[in-house]
């Protein structure tokens, strides 16, 4: 048989506590070989009769030497059983030799149970106790009934102590051994205990760390118990995303968060088969009952005493919705970009290579419309290299081109104008452009031939205009006549301008009865007849002797769409209706149509100035005729009121001094307003004569320092208010180009109402001065006073006759004054006007206009 494997130092790994062990054990063997050999050594020595205990010694001895050969060969787990069986077999053998169970060899019995006790298990050791109080008891018995030997040893010697020795020295030695084991043992459980703890403290960290990501996660979270689905806790995220509370999902499954609840038993069932879910898609539900799309995502503990999942929701709604917008977007560009009319193309900006060509439908596509070979694309696309450089520098520099105009190849090498719109896109990180490109060919000839028709028809007006145009017209068609006419009254047309035979030719009236021009006028469009013209329109004279082929007309319309007159052309070969002949029959059409609406305008203008210049020359005679009577009746009735008015006021005074003293209150308060009012019509009729004399002579312009004047009139006008507390600010010396003596009866009315709308301030203040002139206007001169001031919603009346802002019970005036001011103001070309707030002061800006050359003053 193959001998056991035994292990050897330098396979095993390195066991302290092994080798402590076997060391205890070889010195407990060594220990009790040495003390039997010793008992064997003594007892021969001895050379007794009875060698019962040196057998027992020997039995003991060969017992060791196996014990120490299991050590040596590396069994030493069967070591500590040898021993204890061989202890409790020698502890019989001794106690049947001594013939008592009262000798030192009791002491074996408590080696061999301290022996299983340390170095045997719990089982082994309960054996080991059983078996030595069992055997005890059956000595104790045997030797109660003596059937042990008559006379037991009981004398002491050398191998009493020797046994005594040994057993104590091999009790010390497992005693020392098992204090260090347990000195070891309590040591690992204090590093143990450090662990747990460490570990614990590592776990709550980790758990405060956990629950503060958990509730600082913007990611909507919760913790569900695995064995019921238990909601344990949601983060504030998840509260935020389905407008649940905290407590409203504590202790509750997430049925209730399922918009579709078939969904649930497959997430539970991938779950509880793998384990873990990522980013599965799902419908939710929100507390208001509003479904959306998210992904969730769960992992379930594997720890048995963790039974808990995780979970994390994400709302893809609004991702979703700017996907299906993506897709949507992506589709129009799809189908603009192969739907478009024009030819597209998506390029590389680095080398210019195609990524996605559209070619139109155009009938002479452009070169980017043609599927060449990407690597030359370039080079043949462009007619001039230099122009494509600039093209991608102004699109680098602006991000995109618009209606860039240039030349580019055909594939046949002709060349094409070319219009081009392009951007710079971004696809998948390269920049990219996309163009777009169209033909302008057509374009460009049209407006080649408009600029020539231009230069040829803009520097003229009226009939020299219609004459260039008919000439330039039959040069643009090749048509051996054109004609501009203009309808007149009774059907008839009477030509502007006709271009015949390459010179222009004499104006005529016809009639249209029996014309082509009847039917062109009836129609919005371009009317084409092709035959022979003279036959079908046998009496229209300009066919007359003619072999007319064809004919083009367009009626000519004013901005109401109503035909005032014609142009048509003519040609002796016949003609078809193409594109450029309608094009140019209507820019030719419009021009004229301008032209002739603009020569009718001028005729009804001039017309209507010659009736206006009558007419206001007999309205300007009969308003000077009025002005006149006017004035002479004003100053007739003004001068004939003066006479009774005088009687009444004199005969009033008489009739106060002869009975004054006879009359009582009433009867002197009703003369006085008799006299009262005789002085108001007085006042009245001065101001109305002073009002008709303004127009009654002629200005005398005049350099005059108007704040000397008013300095001059105020202090006039203080006279009549002694002891009146009046701040002045007049700035000094400003003088103006006038008529003295009307402009100082204007500034005594101003002044007069400035004194008379302040009288009730405690401080009465009047101001005179000019404002800066501003773009050449003459500057504003102003009185502005401190006093009551007026509503500026009545300031339209403020300068009509007999129109007063306050009642004459408050301030005395007969409503004259300030109508008088304005037409001395307008005789000079001035103006005035007011501003003024209530209880605020008014403020009164006038100016005098700009005085007749003759009259001004260096």
């Amino acid at each position: 048989m193959p001998s056991p494997i035994r292990p050897s130092h330098a396979d095993a790994p390195a066991d302290p506590v092994g080798s402590r062990r076997n060391r205890v054990l070889q010195l407990i063997v060594a220990t009790v070989g040495v003390s039997s050999l010793l008992l064997l050594l003594t007892e021969l020595l001895a050379a007794r009769s009875d060698q019962q205990e040196a057998w027992v010694a020997a039995f003991l001895a060969l017992f060791c030497a196996l014990a120490w050969g299991l050590l040596r060969q590396g069994y030493a787990k069967y070591v500590p059983h040898l021993l204890v069986a061989s202890t409790l077999a020698t502890a019989v053998l001794s106690t049947l030799a001594y013939g008592s169970v009262r000798t030192a060899v009791n002491f074996l019995f408590v080696a061999a149970v301290v022996g299983a006790g340390i170095f045997l298990s719990k089982v082994e050791l309960l054996l080991t106790l059983g078996a030595s109080v069992l055997v005890l008891g059956l000595l104790i018995y045997a030797e109660s009934y003596g059937w042990l030997t008559e006379t037991p040893y009981f004398g002491v010697g050398l191998r009493v102590w020797l046994t005594y020795g040994a057993t104590l020295a091999a009790v010390a030695i497992m005693v020392f051994y098992s204090r260090q084991r347990f000195t070891e043992v309590a040591q690992l459980q204090r590093d143990e205990i450090q662990r747990r703890q460490k570990t614990e403290l590592d776990r709550d960290r980790q758990l405060e760390r956990f629950a503060r990501i958990f509730r600082s996660s913007p990611t909507p979270m919760l913790a569900q118990s695995a064995r019921d689905g238990t909601i344990l806790d949601v983060n504030p995220a998840f509260e935020r995303c389905l407008h649940y509370s905290r407590n409203q999902l504590l202790g509750r499954t997430d049925v209730f968060l399922w918009a579709r609840p078939e969904q649930r038993p497959a997430y539970v069932k991938r779950l509880r088969a793998q384990r873990r879910i990522d980013r599965m898609t799902i419908q939710a539900l929100r507390a208001n009952g509003v479904a959306f799309d998210a992904l969730v995502s769960s992992e379930m503990a594997d720890a048995r005493e963790d039974r808990l999942i995780i979970t994390t929701l994400q709302d893809v709604s609004e991702q979703n919705a700017l996907l299906e917008q993506l897709r949507r977007t992506e589709d129009r560009f799809y189908k603009a970009f192969h739907l478009s009319p024009l030819d597209m193309a998506i390029t590389r900006l680095c080398d210019g290579s195609i990524i996605e060509l559209h070619q139109s439908e155009q009938p002479n596509p452009p070169a980017l419309g043609q599927k060449t070979n990407q690597a030359s694309i370039q080079a043949q696309l462009w007619a001039d290299p230099a122009e494509r450089e600039r093209f991608v520098s102004q699109l680098k520099r602006d991000g995109r081109v618009r209606a860039y105009d240039c030349n580019l190849r055909r594939p046949d090498g002709s060349a094409v104008q070319t219009r081009l719109w392009a951007e710079l896109i971004d696809l998948d990180g390269e920049t990219c452009i996309l163009t777009c490109a169209a033909d302008i060919s057509q374009e460009k000839q049209q407006q080649a031939l408009l600029l020539e028709v231009a230069k040829g028809v803009n520097p003229q007006a009226g009939e020299a205009l219609f004459v260039a145009l008919t000439r330039q017209m039959a040069h643009s068609l090749g048509a051996s006549r054109v004609l501009v006419g203009e309808l007149r009254a009774e059907q008839r047309l009477k030509t502007l301008a006709v271009w015949s035979d390459g010179a222009p030719q004499r104006n005529a009236i016809y009639a249209l009865p029996g014309s082509p021009w009847a039917q062109t006028l009836n129609e919005q469009g371009l009317h084409l007849r092709v035959g022979a013209l003279a036959q079908e329109f046998p009496t229209h004279l300009p066919f007359s002797n003619r072999p007319y082929q064809a004919y083009a007309g367009v009626a000519l319309r004013d901005q109401a769409g109503c035909a005032i007159g014609v142009l048509d052309a003519v040609w002796e070969h016949p003609q078809e209706p193409t594109p450029a002949l309608n094009a140019l029959m209507s820019i030719f059409s419009s021009r004229a149509s301008a032209e002739l609406v603009r020569l009718q305008r001028e005729r009804e203008i001039q017309q209507l100035n010659r009736t206006l210049e009558r007419r206001v020359r007999e309205r300007s005679a009969e308003l000077s005729k009025l002005n006149a009577e006017l004035d002479s009746f004003a100053y007739s009735i003004s001068h004939d009121l003066r006479a009774p008015l005088r009687a009444i006021n004199g005969f009033t005074r008489l009739l106060e001094e002869q009975i004054g003293a006879r009359l009582d209150a009433t009867e002197r308060r009703l003369l006085e307003r008799v006299l009262s009012s005789t002085g108001h019509m007085h006042a009245l009729i001065d101001d109305l004569l002073a009002l008709a004399r303004v127009n009654q002579r002629d200005l005398q312009w005049q350099r005059t320092n108007l704040s000397a004047l008013v300095h001059e009139i105020l202090d006039q006008q203080l006279k009549a208010q002694p002891g009146r507390d009046l701040q002045r600010r007049i700035e000094p010396d400003v003088q103006v180009l006038c008529d003295p003596r009307l402009v100082r009866a204007a500034l005594e009315h101003l002044l007069s109402n400035a004194l008379k709308y302040s009288q009730h301030q405690p401080q009465a203040l009047i101001e005179f001065g000019q404002t800066a002139s501003q773009d050449g206007a003459p500057a504003r001169l102003f009185i502005r006073d401190n006093g009551i001031g007026f509503d500026m919603a009545y300031a339209s009346m403020l300068f009509k006759p007999f129109h007063r802002l306050h009642h004459s019970s408050d301030f005395k005036g007969t409503g004259i004054g300030l109508a008088t001011v304005r037409r001395i103001i307008e005789r000079h070309g001035g103006q005035i006007e007011a501003q003024s707030q209530v209880d605020q002061g008014a403020c009164f800006y006038f100016d005098f206009g700009s005085p007749p050359k003759s009259e001004s003053a260096p």
